[in-house]
């Protein structure tokens, strides 16, 4: 971002009280202090010395550890002018505490991370005391990672509170080994409270320190960010194991990113692309023409319209975000049932459900109550890939049909046209897959179509022009892309244009070669090669491009693991549906 100059004074670093000298001077206070556990087994060996410092500050960030389950309490800051009265035993997050845990401390004693996670706010003349308590008396850590939000009054720019962002600031020592791919805090602006505090106590101490500041104050979509904004960054080796000591030289880049990808564990227990209890022959005694009715249905049907590949995709992979690979998306609206069809992310998006049913009715006709929908739909989508010039893939099946559906979730996972790269990257990392899932994936946009209503903000926003430069020939699919699109919001909504205009109907790279050039039809698609935090996305989008096997095999596999989020309560709840359109009565 660029540095905003205005006509706005800079943000003031005193308090009215301060500018008063009638004011009569306030008591001292006592110091803070800390209260820590101490194993009676062993030996006082203060001050304490973690690898890792993580001091949260901001109220997503608190959110976000307070979930993580494998964090042991060690102790409290104490302000003696904060009273405990009304904090509850169990850690919570309306507790007034400064608790500091241990995230692994089993497995490394010596040196582990510690937590400190702020619950109540600290007064600006407490907050030097504090800091220096923290950094250099009973706690000298190696590293600090401090997360805090940024306060508008203090920015002196403009700030959406539609769009999450995140600056840091740096001490010297860090900028020489830099940690996250973030752009500075513009100048003229403040950074000031107890992460201020901190970042000069660090300075001071010679400590390698990063002040990650984000903004907006509260919302899901900061959450994401702070979850993701690691990720697109970083290219590296997670073969580290859990129980692993990590050496004080290790970069601290790749120490956030695995402790990162452990909060995403303990957070999304509940969808995983872990190890489901699928098979390849689940149905190979019950219902062994299983493959070739699928084969033969969608033959038919990408034959009459080669479009109907990409709508079997899309569905396939709607489906699975939305409590995993259970055949929800296909359930009709009933009077006790809400489907997830008129989500603002499926309505006018989503089709083919006739075909699905096509397939389901040979099905039942062959083998009646034997095959889910769910797993008709995860092997329909194996077989449009093919039928359009794409890899095959091995469908592990055994999936159940569940009983509900979720408009709310949809509204929620699924990734849209004009979401930023930390945000699409976040709604993958949820559902178990990675950032190289994400980018092979949306390889799949190479036989996709895209509705104008989410392509006329890129189109007529500058941001097309911007991304492919002034070559005439994308000046010419610019024109191509207005005349299809018009202007004017309503107007032609629902009119659609391909998303790989040299290649529609054949799955290839082709969709790769147009990001190179910046003209990705869609903001989220092309984010992945110009976004500044795409440093990962970029290499991975040059290298599809550059090595269709690689696409290829990688697309294999990600679409099997996209298959293998399940919907656990499915396979003790679910059914094996009669007609896709409604559960069994």
């Amino acid at each position: 971002m660029e540095d905003v100059l205005t006509e706005i004074p800079p943000p003031s670093r005193f308090f009215q009280e301060d500018l008063n000298n009638f004011t009569p001077p306030s008591p001292p206070l006592p110091s803070p202090f800390l209260l820590l556990s101490q194993n009676p087994n062993e030996a006082a060996e203060p001050p304490l010395r973690p690898s890792l410092l993580i001091v949260a500050l901001s109220s997503p960030s608190l959110h976000l550890f307070h979930n993580v389950s494998s964090k042991t309490l060690i102790g409290t800051l104490v302000l003696p002018e904060t009273p405990f009265s009304g904090n509850s035993i169990n850690p919570s997050l309306k507790d007034k505490s400064s608790n500091i845990y241990s995230l692994d401390r089993h497995q490394n004693p010596k040196n582990p991370t510690l937590l400190v996670s702020f619950q109540c706010p600290i007064a600006a003349e407490r907050c030097h005391p504090v800091a220096k308590l923290l950094i250099s008396q009973q706690i000298v850590p190696q590293r600090v990672l401090i997360l805090d939000s940024i306060q508008s009054r203090n920015f002196r720019g403009k700030l959406s509170r539609d769009e999450a962002v995140a600056f840091k600031l740096e001490t010297t020592s860090e900028r020489k080994a830099p940690s996250l791919s973030l752009e500075y805090f513009p100048s003229a602006s403040v950074v000031d409270g107890l992460g201020a505090a901190l970042l000069a106590a660090c300075e001071i101490n010679n400590i390698k320190a990063t002040l990650c500041v984000t903004w907006p104050q509260f919302g899901a979509s900061v959450l994401s960010l702070i979850r993701s904004l690691i990720f697109p960054a970083l290219d590296l080796d997670l073969s580290i194991s859990a129980g692993q000591n990590m050496a004080p030289s290790l970069c601290f880049r790749t120490f956030i990113l695995q402790f990162m990808l452990l909060v995403f564990s303990i957070l999304n227990t509940s969808l995983q692309a872990s190890e489901p209890p699928l098979t390849l022959d689940y149905y190979a005694s019950a219902c062994p023409n299983l493959f070739d009715i699928v084969k033969k249905e969608m033959e038919c049907a990408v034959l009459s319209d080669p479009r109907n590949a990409a709508l079997i995709v899309r569905l396939h992979f709607h489906d699975c975000f939305v409590q995993g690979c259970d055949g929800s998306v296909l359930l009709d609206d009933t009077i006790t049932l809400t489907g997830e069809k008129k989500a603002s992310p499926n309505i006018h998006s989503l089709k083919g459900f006739r075909i699905i049913d096509k397939i389901k009715n040979n099905l039942e006709s062959e083998c009646p109550g034997i095959v889910s929908c769910a797993d008709i739909l995860t092997i329909a989508a194996r077989d449009a890939v093919i039928l359009v010039g794409g890899p095959y893939w091995d469908v592990p099946l055994g999936r159940k049909d569940s009983i509900t559906a979720s408009p709310e979730l949809a509204e929620a996972n699924l990734p849209t046209a004009n979401e930023g790269l930390a945000t699409i990257i976040s709604k993958f990392l949820y559902q178990g897959l990675s950032v190289t899932d994400m980018v092979a994936l949306s390889g799949a946009h190479t036989i996709g179509m895209a509705r104008c209503k989410n392509v006329r903000a890129r189109i007529y926003g500058g941001d097309f022009e911007a991304t492919s430069g002034s070559n005439p020939l994308s000046q010419s699919y610019l024109s191509s892309l207005k005349s299809t699109c018009p202007p004017v919001g309503g107007v032609g909504d629902n009119n659609i244009t391909a998303m790989d205009y040299v290649t529609p109907d054949l799955f290839d790279n082709s969709f790769y070669h147009l990001l190179l050039k910046g003209e990705g039809l869609l903001s989220s698609d092309q984010e992945m090669y110009s976004s500044l935090f795409g440093i990962q996305t970029k290499q991975l989008v040059k290298q599809y491009a550059a090595d269709p096997v690689a696409f290829f095999q990688q697309f294999s596999d990600s679409m099997v693991k996209l298959g293998n989020i399940t919907n656990q309560d499915s396979f003790a709840t679910g059914e094996v549906r009669k007609s896709c359109r409604f559960v069994n009565t």
